[in-house]
C-alpha cells in the first residue's frame, strides 16, 4: 500500500488481487473463437495460439472457482437476422471477409468451450459489442458485489479483452492482466497489444494470480 496525495493505493499484486474484494472477467472462451470448428476456424483463422493458452484459462478459471473467487463469464452473442447489428458495425465485423453470423444463441458457437462452467458463485453477462461494460449489467454486478479489482483473461487479445481492460481501468477498477491466459488469431497483433498491457497495466502470469489466492508468498511484482 502506499499513499497518493493522501490516498491509500493498492500496489502489489497481492493487495490488488485480494480474495475479498476481486472477480475473474472471462472474456469470450467461446466455441466461434476457440474451436476449429467454431466461427473462426471454418474462416481460416489462425487458432494456433488460442489452442495452445486454451488449457491455462480453462484451469485458471475452475481454479478462480474452487477458491472462491467470483468469476464473471462474459459470452458475445449476435441476435439472429442481424437485428443488432447497425451498418457501421455489420462494416466492422466484416471487414476481413468472414460472415457476421456468428455467436448466434443456442448454437454450437454461443456455448463456451469445453471444460468451462459456471457456478453458483459467478454471473454470465452478454454483450454485443467488444467492450463487456457497454449497454450491460457488469459494472451493477461489480459494484453489488463489491469488487475494486478485476483479473481479466480470454480471447481477442487486442479486441475483446483489450476493450474490456480499458474500460475497467477507465471506470475505476484495479485491473490485472492474466498473460499466458489470452489468445488471439493473430501473434503479431497479440504481441502489440501485449506491449500496451506492459506499459499501462499489472500484467501476470497465470501461477502468479494463483498464488495469492492459494496464500502463498507473494511473487515478484512486476507492476
Amino acid at each position: 500500500m502506499r499513499r497518493i496525495q493522501g490516498i491509500e493505493v493498492y500496489d502489489s499484486l497481492a493487495e490488488m488481487a485480494a480474495a475479498s474484494h476481486t472477480a475473474v472477467l472471462s472474456v469470450d472462451i467461446q466455441n466461434d473463437f476457440c474451436d476449429p470448428e467454431g466461427h473462426f476456424g471454418l474462416h481460416g483463422k489462425d487458432l494456433s495460439l488460442t489452442i495452445e493458452r486454451l488449457p491455462t484459462m480453462i484451469s485458471f478459471v475452475r481454479e478462480s472457482q474452487s477458491l472462491g473467487i467470483p468469476v464473471i463469464f462474459i459470452r458475445q452473442f449476435t441476435m439472429p437476422g442481424g437485428h443488432g447489428d447497425s451498418p457501421a458495425w455489420l462494416r466492422f465485423k466484416t471487414r476481413d471477409g468472414k460472415d457476421p453470423n456468428y455467436t448466434i444463441p443456442g448454437t454450437f458457437g454461443w456455448n463456451f468451450v469445453d471444460g468451462l462452467e459456471p457456478g453458483p458463485n459467478d454471473t454470465v453477462i452478454e454483450k454485443t459489442r467488444p467492450d463487456a461494460f457497454l449497454n450491460t449489467h457488469l459494472e451493477r454486478v461489480l459494484k453489488a458485489r463489491g469488487i475494486e479489482t478485476v483479473v481479466v483473461l480470454g480471447v481477442n487479445t487486442e479486441g475483446c479483452v483489450e476493450s474490456t481492460v480499458r474500460s475497467a481501468s477507465y471506470r475505476d477498477y484495479y485491473t490485472v492482466v492474466v498473460e499466458d491466459a489470452l489468445g488471439s488469431p493473430n501473434r503479431e497483433r497479440h504481441e502489440a497489444s501485449l506491449e500496451l498491457y506492459r506499459a499501462r497495466y499489472p500484467i501476470h502470469m497465470a501461477e502468479e494470480v494463483l498464488a495469492v489466492w492459494r496464500g502463498q508468498p507473494a511473487p515478484d511484482d512486476k507492476t
